[in-house]
């Protein structure tokens, strides 16, 4: 949610009137003779399969699967592993994703992962906070097919905005020292690369719906085209989604809706592919604020401090749910084109990403100082008989361009290399508007932001042996940044409010695999992150030229084992952040009064084990284990980093039988401590149930009628464990009694997947 204020191996299918060599970017099923009547396969495709040697294909792989058929090895698992991973790495699998509550946020299949939190302000349709290794979202690089999502200006990241758990064929994640090869910012706490689905060769049409606690439903459609002019020269696939979720909510005037579309299309042209992408999000939902412990015992579990009516009394209620509120429009597109030429395979992703909307607010002083349309900043009065409306507006314009190629040198040593372009346009404003009139009275900030980034960078992989691996990199980041305040602009007549900046940073990146025995490697790797200040460097406190990019050096050590039954990874990593960007205050010299400013004098340390593990027990039975240690503090400071417990553990079994799939997860999390380093999150297990029956019907007369049907049953918080999420010290609240949020109750969710 936004800010209240602010593949080269294929397989090809021959036919003798049909040359089709399908190299689709991501996978769909392979094509078939026109009119002939055969079973449609699904074949391998542009940037999906492994790579056999050095060079062959690039080191981000998107996992198979379409949206009519997921590989059953990922369905009975909720994660998988590398062998020759250089570095600390694992596939979220689509049956992770599949066994969720469908409304969630798509980051609630990151929660089985060693020393990983996520937290939602009520409902996780309205977003997730997550936190890896002790380290915010803002400070996690986050992907979608590829493209960095992260805002470009502050580093956030919205997880309820681009993709449903429905269409997404699973995540590649990096929990601590990435590579060179993966574009992005903010890879502090690591990497995670999610990617949807593909479309399919057979042609189907799923209508989806389901109903569940708190007066939550949802019902869309997935219409699947199947493999389009076969005999042309440009073979197509694509597949078109549209949903809409409801939920009243649990807690008090929490309402939400949320409508989204999605289409996604895949092309042969020439030697390579071609792929088209859409998502939209469309939301608006009340926002939970928590309560005092007083508030609670007088209006129960389901208090929200945003209650009452806009006028309360006669006196104007600022705390209404008729102002605050978000609401946001979204969306991304992108076209890319993957193609194999000779030993060379390039790959050009062109992107434009569009947000809009505004967190909704409200305030009752008398007068405030405001950025009058006018061009005067001064102090403007409330309206007669009303209040200042506030719309914190985050207006985003967003594109770029990531280039890149793979090929083999020799045998054994391999070259990828590329370039990451983006140009982010962002203003935030944080508009008063007039409760009575609706008319605009003026702005508290007026912030226009642009920022152009340009990554190269290139990894060689060099294979000496069948049982060594050796990955060798470097990035390149250069950023320029120009920003305005049209409030101080005004405010200073012109003197004041105007910055330009420009970084620049290189991130090296080194790792080793040896293959010790069958079925065990080891690995090792270090890596430099780096970014650039926020863009909130230039309104807090005193502004600092000498701001510099915050850098940190990740050490990680690890074993991959597969025993047959027994498969998993044991991980030691080190994070030393040594010039944090914080507040910092000083006496400049000659002064006698001390200033504030960002400075890079920060010193963190995240350090820790990541243990995870996977049983095949039989052909029905598996089961996982997951436990994290970690140790995360700001060593400057001597305090803990928030939402770092010190010890995480995941416990689950999934059973299949036929058309049945259950699965039970219990996750334990031990203390840890919120923003301001004292107030404790309690020690907390959760367990979470599902249950899925698929009936298959088969193949009908040219794929009409009734093919499948899935039924699936989810059960959140199965024990109704209630514990503290969140504090917060603002109005109404206050750092002596504060805003309490706790997580949902128990909640219960049935849902249907109908697909002729």
């Amino acid at each position: 949610m936004k800010p209240a204020v602010h593949c080269p191996s294929q397989n090809p299918l021959k036919r003798s009137n049909l040359k089709l060599t399908v190299a689709l970017a991501l996978a769909f099923g392979a094509a078939a003779q026109a009119h002939a009547q055969t079973s449609l396969g699904e074949v391998q495709a542009q940037g999906q399969t492994s790579a056999t040697k050095p060079g062959d294909g690039f080191f981000l792989k998107a996992p198979s699967g379409t949206v009519t058929s997921i590989p059953e090895s990922q369905l009975n698992t909720i994660q998988q592993f590398n062998p020759e991973a250089t570095q600390a790495q694992t596939e979220i699998t689509a049956g992770q994703f599949q066994s969720l509550d469908p409304t969630d946020s798509f980051t609630r299949g990151l929660e089985n992962m060693p020393n990983v939190v996520v937290t939602s302000d009520g409902d996780s349709m309205n977003g997730d906070t997550v936190y890896i290794n002790g380290f915010g979202q803002n400070l996690i690089n986050w992907t979608l097919d590829g493209i960095p999502l992260n805002d470009n200006d502050s580093y956030a990241f919205y997880t309820n905005e681009f993709i449903h758990t429905r269409l997404i064929a699973g995540t590649r994640y990096f929990p601590g020292a990435a590579s060179a090869a993966i574009p992005g910012l903010a890879a502090f706490g690591g990497s995670v690369e999610t990617y949807s689905l593909n479309p399919s060769a057979k042609p189907s049409v799923s209508l989806l719906g389901g109903y569940g606690s708190f007066g939550k439903y949802n019902f869309g459609t997935l219409v699947n085209s199947g493999l389009l002019g076969a005999n042309s020269g440009a073979p197509t696939s694509l597949w078109f989604y549209a949903n809409k979720t409801h939920s009243d909510g649990y807690f008090d005037n929490t309402p939400s809706d949320q409508k989204q579309y999605l289409f996604k299309s895949v092309t042969q042209l020439g030697t390579g592919a071609l792929t088209l992408f859409y998502t939209q999000n469309n939301q608006k939902f009340n926002y939970y604020g928590g309560c005092t412990k007083a508030d609670y015992a007088k209006y129960g579990d389901t208090c929200n401090v945003y209650r009452g009516d806009p006028v309360v009394n006669g006196k104007q209620n600022g705390l209404s749910p008729t102002y605050n509120y978000n609401q946001y429009q979204n969306w991304l597109t992108y076209a890319k084109y993957e193609a194999t030429f000779g030993k060379v395979t390039v790959s050009n992703q062109l992107y434009y990403y569009r947000g809009n909307g505004y967190g909704g607010g409200a305030y009752t002083n008398s007068t405030y100082n405001l950025l009058q349309p006018n061009g005067v900043y001064g102090s403007v009065k409330a309206p007669v008989g009303g209040l200042f409306m506030s719309h914190g507006i985050n207006d985003t314009r967003r594109w770029g361009n990531i280039f890149k190629l793979t090929t083999p040198i020799t045998d054994n040593l391999g070259l990828e290399a590329g370039i990451w372009f983006n140009k982010n346009d962002t203003t935030h404003d944080q508009q008063f508007i007039s409760s009575t009139t609706g008319q605009y009275l003026g702005s508290v900030y007026k912030e226009p932001v642009s920022t152009k980034l340009y990554e190269p960078y290139f990894n060689f992989t060099f294979k000496p042996t069948d049982r060594l691996t050796l990955q060798a990199g470097l990035k390149y980041l250069k950023t320029e940044r120009d920003f305005i305040d049209y409030a101080a602009v005004a405010k200073s007549k012109g003197t004041a409010g105007q910055y330009s900046s420009s970084f620049s940073t290189t991130m090296p990146s080194l790792g080793v695999n040896y293959k010790l025995a069958q079925g065990i490697n080891v690995y090792s790797n270090y890596t430099r992150n780096s970014n650039p200040p926020q863009y909130n460097q230039y309104y807090t406190g005193t502004y600092n030229p000498d701001l510099a990019p915050q850098k940190a050096t990740t050490y990680d050590a690890g074993v991959i084992y597969d025993f047959g039954m027994w498969s998993g990874g044991v991980d030691v990593f080190r994070v030393n952040f040594d010039d944090y960007i914080q507040s910092f205050s000083y006496t400049p010299p000659g002064a006698t009064q001390s200033i504030s400013i960002l400075a890079n004098v920060g010193k963190a340390v995240n350090e820790g084990i990541a243990w995870q593990n996977n049983f095949q027990i039989d052909k029905n039975w598996s089961a996982y284990a997951n436990l994290g240690l970690l140790n995360a503090q700001f060593t400057s400071a001597k305090v803990p980093m928030p939402y770092s417990p010190h010890s995480t553990m995941a416990l689950g079994g999934i059973y299949t039988v036929g058309p049945w799939r259950a699965k039970l997860g219990v996750r334990h999390t031990s203390e840890a401590y919120w923003t301001d380093f004292k107030s404790p999150i309690p020690a907390h297990t959760i367990a979470d149930a599902s249950l899925r029956y698929t009936w298959k019907g088969g193949d009908t007369v040219r794929g009409l009628g009734l093919q499948k049907v899935s039924v699936g049953f989810n059960v959140n918080n199965l024990f109704d464990k209630r514990y503290i999420t969140k504090y917060s010290t603002g109005f109404p609240g206050s750092a002596k009694d504060p805003l309490i949020k706790y997580n949902l109750p128990r909640s219960y969710y049935l849902s249907l997947e109908a697909q002729f």
